[in-house]
């Protein structure tokens, strides 16, 4: 039942079967058969159609107004009904993050914090929000600026560069236009560096042109260190990679970076498990990042 609640509440959030399996990370079907199964036991139509999405009918809306105060309470009462000795703390952290320096630094956390139970799940950035949002995580450690969330407390961490990698490696000029690849505009990175890119490139000798996009910066690196495109990345995945400093552009002075924040309820910052971690990430992200930052 309880999992039944939680595919009505992202059905009633996201709007179609397809991003609601994406967030719950089951089937289309899975989604269909569960409401199917919460409609026969309240022997009501709890969605209905429209368009290419769903929404939810009178009924589905007052069950959701009815149970989310227990699905709260459920949550918060399965977080604190711990072991002694015992801290758990679940956390979503973005794909590119944790592919690249992320994973150093929440080693360098755990290493502070023998006795928390880090439980780390890797999305990207919107909808890792989104579970901190519906109180699945704790903390996100996201990309971008969570502008949209007022009710949610957000710490800018870190202030990553971006970097070109040429085409092969090669030598590459930045001036006129310069086509790259980069990610998808609907990103929580590309909609900061977008309007930072077109903030900056006024004082810029040459111009970014994006040519194309992928839902991925690892798969950017590795087709521009392949010969494919030019690349617009973070630095860390360019070093992930294993590409050479010598062999990335960054941007003039002062540069052009992403934010990384951290990202949770106000309440959430105050439990001793997310302030412990929170303290430790901070020292952890200037020892980790200060190695790895261009010269």
């Amino acid at each position: 039942m309880i999992a039944n609640l939680e595919t009505l509440s992202a059905l009633s959030e996201l709007g179609t079967m397809t991003k609601a399996a994406t967030r719950l990370r089951i089937t289309q079907s899975a989604v269909s058969k569960r409401i199917a199964a919460l409609e026969a036991s309240t022997s009501h139509r709890l969605i209905e159609r429209v368009g290419r999405g769903v929404r939810l009918t009178p009924a589905g809306v007052s069950l959701l107004e009815k149970t989310d105060p227990f699905m709260t309470a459920l949550r918060d009462a399965l977080r604190d009904d711990r072991p002694a000795g015992s801290e758990r703390l679940e956390i979503g952290v973005s794909e590119s993050i944790l592919a690249s320096w992320g994973a150093e630094i929440l080693a360098r956390v755990w290493e502070a914090n023998p006795r928390l139970a880090l439980v780390v799940n890797a999305h990207r950035s919107p909808v890792a929000l989104d579970h901190v949002r519906s109180g699945e995580y704790v903390l996100a450690l996201c990309a971008g600026l969570a502008e949209d969330t007022p009710e949610l407390r957000s710490e800018v961490i870190y202030e990553e560069p971006m970097v070109i990698v040429p085409r092969g490696l090669g030598r590459l000029k930045l001036e006129n236009d310069v086509q790259v690849m980069t990610i998808e505009p609907h990103s929580a990175t590309w909609q900061c560096i977008g309007r930072r890119i077109r903030a900056a490139s006024r004082s810029w000798p040459f111009r970014i042109e994006v040519t194309q996009t992928l839902q991925s910066f690892a798969c950017i690196a590795q087709m521009a260190k392949c010969g494919l495109a030019h690349g617009l990345v973070p630095l860390g995945i360019a070093q992930a990679l294993g590409i050479p400093e010598k062999n990335v552009l960054p941007f003039p002075e002062p540069g052009l970076t992403r934010p990384v924040s951290l990202v949770g309820r106000a309440s959430a910052f105050a439990r001793p498990a997310a302030e412990a971690f929170h303290e430790s990430l901070i020292e952890a992200a200037e020892v980790t990042i200060s190695s790895r930052d261009l010269d």
